[in-house]
């Protein structure tokens, strides 16, 4: 027996949830294209050399730009900032270094679908910037995790011990609904670093937590990283906490 029509449609406007929930979000170039994003951060530092505290305050304000194509190990990624700003305030007050040397300047390298970034080259970072953030890493983390397969709201993927991701409860919009992910990542490391003839050794740990907002490719995305790095032959330790805010500009590059 033929179901009724009312009721066919029924079926299928309830089955449409499944059939999106089926699709894992991925970094390609369809999603990507040619975009720019509108970045701010503002991060306070606090460093301990035995008896001698200092605490700052650091921040940026950019648009980068971000061009991805696939190519034959999945998605090459071309980057530059076409504006920035840069600062850091502390006892002595507060320093603006010239960002003009960065601008235009290209990243190069390769993204993963899942967001993992494989760098092939940076810009030239003058130092007065290297100085107040980490430049020619900036890539590595700019993009957010996504999981490898579909999540449901409320659904979580946590195969890696340090990386969590879940999806939140979809938001509502006038262009339609919004999906919305959660994510922790944690990190420790040691780390070598030249001074005069020896190496000294750092011991470093990050965690990362944030929020993702995604329709057809990133809308934009908030997160917070807390960072330490203690350098046990001088006592010495210095601690990071940094607001990340990342909006996509409606506007393509070119």
């Amino acid at each position: 027996m033929q179901a009724p029509r009312v009721l066919a449609a029924v079926l299928v406007f309830a089955a449409l949830p499944f059939v999106a929930a089926a699709q894992a979000p991925v970094y390609d170039s369809a999603t990507i294209g040619c975009a720019q994003f509108r970045e701010q951060v503002r991060g306070q530092v606090r460093t301990v050399v035995g008896s001698v505290r200092r605490s700052e305050t650091v921040g940026r304000d950019g648009v980068l730009s971000v061009r991805a194509a696939p190519d034959s190990g999945g998605l090459a990624l071309e980057a530059w900032y076409d504006s920035l700003t840069v600062f850091r305030q502390g006892p002595e007050g507060r320093i603006e270094p010239d960002a003009e040397g960065i601008l235009g300047g290209r990243y190069r390298g390769g993204l993963a679908a899942d967001g993992d970034y494989v760098g092939e080259a940076a810009p030239f970072v003058p130092a007065a910037l290297r100085d107040v953030f980490d430049f020619g890493g900036l890539l590595l983390h700019f993009f957010p995790p996504l999981p490898p397969r579909a999540l449901r709201p409320g659904g979580e993927w946590h195969d890696d011990p340090d990386l969590t991701i879940w999806r939140l409860a979809d938001s509502a919009t006038g262009r339609g609904p919004v999906a919305r992910y959660g994510w922790t990542r944690r990190a420790t490391w040691e780390e070598g670093v030249a001074a005069g003839d020896s190496t000294v050794r750092l011991h470093r740990s990050e965690t990362e937590s944030g929020a993702l907002r995604w329709r057809e490719g990133p809308l934009g995305w908030n997160s917070s990283v807390r960072a330490s790095v203690e350098l046990p032959a001088a006592g010495g330790r210095m601690e990071v906490v940094q607001e990340v805010t990342v909006a996509r500009v409606p506007d393509d590059c070119r």
